[in-house]
C-alpha cells in the first residue's frame, strides 16, 4: 500500500471497473461487485486489495497472498488460489501499469516533485516540524509535513518534499532533492543528491505505459552518501539503504534496491531494480548489478564488473560477466599462455 503521506489514492473499484477500463476478462465465478481499495505488491497484499503476476517465479507467493484480485495471463489463471479474483490479461505489466495509474493518477504524472508544493508560500511551509538547534542555510525549501529532527544541518538551496522525514544529526548538502523517503539519524547526504525521484518505470509495448513509482526511500541511520548519488524509490514495495552504509560519488540505485548493513559501494556503481546485496557487502568502482539479482553478505565485487546472476555469502567476484576469482584468475592465466609466441617462450 503506497504510504498516504506522500500518495493519494483515487479508489476504491470495483473488480467489473478494472477488468472494463482493461478490456480483460474475469475467470471462473468471481465476483464483478468486489470492492478494491489499492494496488499492492503480492508478497503485501492484503483483503480489499489487487496485485499482480508479471513472473511465474512469483506464483508461489499468490499462494500465500490475501490479495482479492490478480492481474494474470492466461496461462497462470488455473494456478490461482481459490480465494483470489482471476482477472486475465494479455499482459499484466501493461495492466498493472494502468490499474496503478488509475489509482494514483497524479503519480502517472511523476506529480507532485519535491519543491512544486512551496510555491507562493514560505520556503519553510508552515507544516513542517523543525527541531531544536538545526541549520537552515539561505534558500532552503522545506514541504508540507516535512520533519526535521534536531541538530540537523541543511545546506544552501537543498529541497526537503513534502512528507519527509530526517532523523536527529543529519547533514543534507547543497542542492540536494529530497522526496518520497524516511531518514533515519545521523545520516549524511552530500551535495547534489536526489533521493525519491521516479524509477525507470515502464510496461514495454508499442506504447510504453508509466508505472507510478509508488513506493518510498528507507535510509537507515549512519548512512552517508557521496556527491551527485541518485536513489530511486520503489515502484510497491521500498528501496532501501541498511545502517552504517557509505556510498562514493555518483552511485545509482533503481527502484526497490535492498541494501543491507555496512555496504560500501565505491564511485559510479549502478544497481538495477530489484536487486538486493547483503550485508557487509563491498563493491569496487564502476561495478554493475542486474535486476532481480540477489547477493549474499560479504560479497567483494572488483571495480568495473557487471554481476549478471545471484551469488551466496562469502563470494569474491572480477570480471565481465563477473565469476568468482578464482574461476576469473585461472582463464586470465590461461589466456596468458595461450596468447604466447614461440620467441615469447624461448626469451
Amino acid at each position: 500500500m503506497a504510504d498516504p503521506r506522500f500518495f493519494t489514492c483515487a479508489g476504491p473499484f470495483s473488480v467489473g471497473d478494472i477488468a472494463a477500463r482493461l478490456g480483460a476478462q474475469l475467470a471462473g465465478d468471481g465476483d464483478a461487485t468486489r470492492m478494491i481499495a489499492d494496488i499492492t505488491d503480492v508478497k503485501d497484499a492484503k483483503d480489499g486489495s489487487i496485485c499482480f503476476i508479471t513472473r511465474s517465479n512469483y506464483l508461489d507467493d499468490l499462494k500465500e497472498s490475501k490479495a482479492t484480485a490478480v492481474l494474470i495471463g492466461a496461462n497462470n489463471a488455473t494456478r490461482c488460489p481459490a480465494h483470489i479474483i482471476p482477472i486475465i490479461c494479455d499482459d499484466p505489466h501493461q495492466a498493472m501499469a494502468r490499474v496503478a495509474q488509475m489509482f494514483y493518477p497524479e503519480a502517472a504524472l511523476a506529480r507532485p516533485m519535491p519543491g512544486q508544493e512551496n510555491i507562493g508560500l514560505p520556503a519553510i511551509h508552515p507544516d513542517a516540524r523543525i527541531g531544536e538547534n538545526c541549520q537552515i542555510a539561505e534558500g532552503v525549501h522545506i514541504g508540507p509535513g516535512a520533519e526535521i529532527g534536531d541538530n540537523t544541518h541543511i545546506a544552501a538551496h537543498a529541497v526537503i518534499g513534502a512528507g519527509v522525514s530526517l532523523g536527529r544529526d543529519c547533514t543534507i548538502g547543497a542542492g540536494s532533492v529530497l522526496g518520497y523517503a524516511l531518514i533515519g539519524d545521523r545520516v549524511i547526504i552530500q551535495s547534489g543528491c536526489r533521493i525519491g525521484q521516479c524509477g525507470f518505470g515502464f510496461a514495454p509495448g508499442k506504447s510504453h505505459i508509466k508505472v507510478p513509482q509508488l513506493g518510498r526511500v528507507i535510509i537507515q541511520s549512519d548512512v552517508e552518501m557521496g556527491a551527485s548519488c541518485t536513489i530511486d524509490r520503489g515502484a510497491m514495495s521500498d528501496t532501501i539503504i541498511g545502517e552504517g552504509s557509505k556510498l562514493d560519488n555518483l552511485v545509482h540505485l533503481a527502484h526497490n534496491v535492498v541494501l543491507g548493513r555496512h555496504v560500501f559501494m565505491a564511485a559510479q556503481c549502478a544497481i538495477a531494480g530489484s536487486t538486493q546485496i547483503g550485508d557487509y557487502c563491498q563493491l569496487g568502482g564502476q561495478t554493475g548489478i542486474y535486476g532481480h539479482v540477489t547477493l549474499g553478505a560479504r560479497v567483494l565485487v572488483g571495480g568495473k564488473s557487471s554481476v549478471t546472476r545471484s551469488y551466496p555469502d562469502d563470494t569474491q567476484l572480477l570480471g565481465v560477466p563477473a565469476r568468482p576469482l578464482r574461476q576469473f584468475l585461472r582463464e586470465i592465466a590461461m589466456l596468458k599462455r595461450m596468447s604466447k609466441t614461440k620467441s615469447d617462450a624461448d626469451d
